[in-house]
């Protein structure tokens, strides 16, 4: 079976009513885009800041994945997502990371660089000057806004994915997902998403609600790509004369909640590439 057809058959359990919980330590910016995002996608979220049950609220509450963003950072919240983290790994949960922001201060690099040292990340994802930043690249950010060239970029993403033994998933115009073995880009997409605050988040809760369901995060972080590359197109297409980017955040909300398996199929572009 190719990765087309693993897609198709993760994309369907949306459907089968399961309702993988997601534990959301996320920021006070997107958290409702992200609970939303795994509502829409068939999960249910539950949420925590608080210190005195983070080392118990993944186990306790039977979690099935851990989303952990970095956009308004603390001490307090970090050692939260390091305890959680612990956590989640001792019973076999998967943490997703969306470091969001890391470039924008000294301390957000000590807390990338001690929260990767304490806790395995089974998928991070974000952009290529992310990215490039974790490894200790120079890059071209802006708070969340990455302005990196992206020719070439499968080569950071490898040497990442390789270096934490996790799968890395690069948002950009075309969507980079790879473990280090596997390589897949998902070409969907409308370039109004790069205005929605939250649209990258967003993708991290669609991504931990199928890691929820099936031990190939390679293949959940695939299938988040996929699912907002196409509600993107499909709000594009909805839009109307006079319709400002709120109504197209709506949309894409929408189309990720009513989108059907065939939908997905038909307009789904992506490319499986062989590594050596």
């Amino acid at each position: 079976m190719n990765l087309r057809n693993h897609v198709e058959k993760l994309y369907a359990q949306k459907f089968e009513e399961k309702y993988p919980l997601v534990c959301f330590l996320t920021n006070y910016v997107t958290v409702l885009d992200l609970v939303d995002m795994c509502i829409h996608s068939g999960g249910s979220p539950v949420l925590t800041d608080e210190i005195s049950e983070a080392h118990e609220m993944v186990e306790y509450s039977k979690s099935q994945a851990v989303v952990m963003n970095f956009g308004t950072i603390n001490r307090e919240y970090l050692d939260i997502m390091t305890l959680t983290g612990k956590t989640a790994n001792r019973v076999h949960v998967p943490v997703i990371l969306d470091p969001a922001a890391i470039t924008a201060s000294s301390f957000r690099k000590y807390a990338i660089e001690h929260l990767l040292k304490e806790v395995k990340v089974d998928i991070l994802k974000g952009n290529l000057g992310e990215i490039k930043f974790i490894l200790g690249y120079d890059t071209k950010n802006k708070g969340i806004d990455s302005f990196e060239d992206e020719n070439g970029a499968e080569k950071y993403c490898i040497e990442l994915a390789e270096k934490l033994g996790t799968v890395v998933v690069m948002t950009g115009k075309t969507d980079i997902i790879t473990d280090g073995k596997r390589m897949a880009k998902v070409s969907n997409g409308d370039a109004k998403l790069k205005k929605i605050c939250g649209a990258g988040s967003s993708v991290a809760a669609i991504m931990a609600t199928y890691s929820g369901l099936t031990e190939d995060y390679f293949l959940s972080a695939t299938v988040g790509c996929a699912v907002m590359g196409v509600a993107s197109e499909m709000a594009e297409e909805r839009m109307k004369e006079r319709e400002g980017i709120r109504t197209f955040k709506t949309y894409v909300h929408d189309a990720v909640s009513m989108m059907e398996t065939k939908e997905l199929m038909d307009r789904l572009n992506l490319m499986e590439i062989a590594l050596d």
